[in-house]
């Protein structure tokens, strides 16, 4: 689930990911959206522990992580505004998290590994992961 924090003129200023999720994780949609992007401030968001999430929205590209549980709805504005104008303390800029982001797919292997090859050919041939 993406929530939109604010929208203008139909472009995303701020998608909120949420981070837990289960079928593609807020850090990964964080990454993709960060490897197509300079321009976009992302601001992650969790029910769970900020200190389970820190490192993995960091390393993802988002400018910011807050709690869903930000009461008053004054106090979650307040944290969208910031982090509209700069990333929280120690979270990358854009640019910073775009450059590392496509400067590591860049270094990232184009092929399976043997072992990855392998894992498929399980799959097709209907094996479980059990």
């Amino acid at each position: 689930m993406i929530t939109i924090g604010i929208v203008d003129n139909d472009r995303f200023a701020l998608p909120m990911l949420d981070m837990p999720l289960t079928d593609i994780p807020g850090p990964e949609i964080c990454r993709r959206v960060r490897a197509a992007s300079a321009d976009i401030v992302v601001l992650g968001i969790t029910s769970y522990s900020l200190d389970h999430y820190r490192q993995l929205a960091i390393d993802a590209g988002a400018q910011g992580l807050i709690a869903k549980s930000v009461t008053p709805k004054k106090e979650l504005a307040e944290a969208m505004r910031n982090v509209l104008v700069r990333p929280f303390p120690g979270f990358p800029t854009t640019e910073q998290a775009h450059g590392s982001i496509v400067s590591a797919s860049a270094r990232r292997p184009r092929t399976l590994s043997k072992r990855e090859r392998e894992v498929l050919g399980l799959y097709a041939d209907n094996y479980s992961t059990a």
